[in-house]
């Protein structure tokens, strides 16, 4: 059963100003954003283990969020190759407003790479209180164009 249990050293108005604030400047100051692309159910087929070769997804949907990437190199017998994970910080009350929510699964693009999502997580609480959720964290890695459905690869 969900306490409804008010800490006494939080006020609601306080709450709501660091959101006000934190949307304001996810927003419309730092101006970062990424398209998530959700896999289309109706249009990948899957087979009898719910597995499927080919995954189709619908239109990308543009949300601002904060970013960290960190690059990487592994060099083996087969040459260097670039591995690059990235740390999305998604506003909560934003993404409700919104109706939308990321889930692992799906694919994340920006600064011309994609992602794939492998954890969502609420790891931010305001006053360490679990009725003030504030953030939204996403983990991903990237993937190849070659393995995605989403945009005509070069030729």
């Amino acid at each position: 059963m969900a306490s409804t249990f008010k800490p006494f050293f939080i006020p609601q108005k306080e709450v709501d100003l660091f959101d006000v604030l934190n949307e304001e400047l996810i927003d419309n100051v730092l101006g970062q954003y990424v398209d998530i692309y959700k896999i289309s159910i109706e249009d990948t087929e899957s087979n009898i283990y719910g597995e499927s070769e080919k995954k189709y997804f619908k239109t990308g949907f543009r949300v601002n969020c904060l970013i960290s990437w960190d690059p990487s190199y592994n060099l083996d017998d087969f040459g260097s190759d670039k591995n690059v994970t990235v740390e999305l910080y998604f506003h909560r009350t934003s993404l409700s407003e919104s109706e939308f929510y990321p889930e692992i699964g799906d694919i994340v693009e920006w600064n011309d790479f994609f992602f794939e999502i492998n954890s969502v997580t609420e790891p931010q609480l305001i006053g360490g209180h679990q009725g003030f959720k504030h953030e939204i964290q996403a983990l991903a890695h990237r993937v190849r164009l070659s393995s995605l459905q989403i945009i005509e690869r070069p030729q």
